[in-house]
C-alpha cells in the first residue's frame, strides 16, 4: 500500500509572500519572501526565469531571526535551488493564487523535486494494475515516453510514496477472447 510522505521536513517551504510593498501578490517578478521549516532566517529572493532552463537567483537577502546570526554554517545551509524554484513557481502562479490539477504536497514543500510526470505515471500504473494491463507499456503509451523512462518515473514515484513498492507483474493477464457462435459449429 502506498504511504504518504511525512510533512513537513527540515528545509521544506513553510510560507511564501511578496517582498514588494506596492505589489501584495508579487506577480511582477519582484522579490519573494520565503520561510523554510527549521531555518532560523527569512530569505528574500529575486529570480530570472528563462525558457528551457532552471530559474536562477539574481538576488538573495538573508535576514536572521531575533537572537540568531548569519554565520558560515547558516550560509552553507541555504538551499539556493529550492529558493529559486519556489520563487519562480510562486510568481508563475500569480502570487500563489492559482493551483494546477497535478499539484501534490511536494509542489509547494519541495518544488525543485516535484515531478508531475512521475505522479501521473503512478496514477496510470495503478489504473493499469487494476485493469490487468501491462504496466510499463501502458504508461509509456499514455505519457509518450520509453519504457526505460517509465521505470525511472515509477522509481521516483515509489520513493515519494505515490506508488506501491510491490514488484510489477512479469506478465499481463491473459486477453479475453469473445466466442463467435459461427466458429463453434
Amino acid at each position: 500500500m502506498c504511504t504518504t510522505r511525512p510533512l513537513p521536513r527540515r528545509g521544506d517551504v513553510e510560507s511564501v509572500a511578496s517582498g514588494e510593498p506596492n505589489h501584495p501578490h508579487g506577480t511582477d517578478g519582484g522579490r519573494v519572501i520565503i520561510r523554510l521549516v527549521d531555518h532560523q532566517a527569512t530569505y528574500s529572493v529575486r529570480v530570472a526565469i528563462e525558457r528551457a532552463t532552471e530559474p536562477k537567483m539574481t538576488e538573495l537577502t538573508i535576514t536572521a531571526d531575533v537572537g540568531e546570526a548569519v554565520d558560515y554554517d547558516a550560509l552553507r545551509s541555504v538551499p539556493a535551488r529550492r529558493l529559486a524554484h519556489t520563487a519562480a513557481q510562486w510568481l508563475h502562479r500569480a502570487g500563489g493564487r492559482l493551483a494546477f490539477p497535478d499539484d501534490t504536497a511536494e509542489s509547494r514543500a519541495q518544488p525543485e523535486n516535484h515531478d508531475s510526470k512521475a505522479h501521473r505515471a503512478a496514477r496510470i500504473a495503478n489504473d493499469a494494475l487494476a485493469l490487468g494491463l501491462p504496466v510499463r507499456p501502458t504508461v509509456a503509451a499514455e505519457l509518450n515516453v520509453s519504457t526505460k523512462t517509465v521505470s525511472r518515473l515509477l522509481a521516483k514515484a515509489r520513493s515519494e510514496g505515490w506508488f506501491s513498492d510491490d514488484p510489477l507483474p512479469r506478465r499481463p493477464q491473459p486477453q479475453q477472447r469473445d466466442i463467435n457462435p459461427e466458429e463453434t459449429k
